[in-house]
């Protein structure tokens, strides 16, 4: 018998256990991303011409740098404009999928004021030193938006690259949709005290 009392959460993880449903939400919505980067991978080896210089090519490449290659190419090669804009969509798809996923993914600790808040801060650092950390607002709804939207991000990639890939020039059917709110930041500024104010050069 564990005669420990029930904190209700679980400190390995900085979570409360009402939020385990989120988390294996998040489990799924980062194997989705890892699809839909791959699929956005292989539509710019496509471009390139050939799958093994472009996966070199991509090899040591930034998601934003990928992005912007992918739009440049399809600008300069892209004779059809309808394509053209299925690629700026997906680009711009790409870029909020891949920024919400990162704020998501890169909290340390999760926490709830139920009487004063709607939704769970996802607590993460900051890169700014003025800053003591930032947080998000997100529940399990928000990662499922999330999910479903970076599914369909891999279908819309993948149909695109058939269309590259076939003589025939299947015009791509999949519909543009609708795409989840960015997660914003919100930063908690650090309190300076006198010590700081001293110690600070100059």
């Amino acid at each position: 018998m564990n005669d420990e009392p029930d904190l209700g959460f679980f400190p390995d993880y900085h979570e409360h256990e009402d939020f385990q449903p989120a988390m294996l939400a998040l489990s799924h919505l980062v194997i989705q991303w890892n699809w839909a980067e791959h699929n956005f991978n292989v539509l710019l080896w496509q471009y390139i011409g050939d799958f093994n210089t472009g996966s070199m090519y991509t090899a040591g490449l930034g998601n934003q740098s990928r992005a912007d290659a992918m739009l440049a190419l399809a600008r300069l090669h892209e004779k059809d404009q309808d394509v053209v804009d299925r690629i700026i969509f997906a680009v711009k798809a790409f870029g909020r999928l891949k920024d919400n996923r990162n704020t998501l993914v890169h909290s340390h600790s999760i926490t709830y004021y139920y009487e004063e808040e709607d939704k769970p801060r996802w607590v993460r650092s900051s890169k700014n030193p003025k800053n003591i950390h930032v947080y998000c607002f997100a529940d399990a709804g928000d990662i499922v938006r999330n999910h479903e939207a970076a599914c369909q991000l891999a279908m819309f990639l993948a149909e695109l690259t058939i269309y590259y890939a076939s003589d025939s020039r299947p015009k791509p059917a999949f519909e543009m949709f609708c795409l989840p709110d960015p997660l914003v930041s919100h930063a908690v500024p650090r309190i300076l005290t006198d010590n700081d104010s001293q110690s600070s050069p100059g």
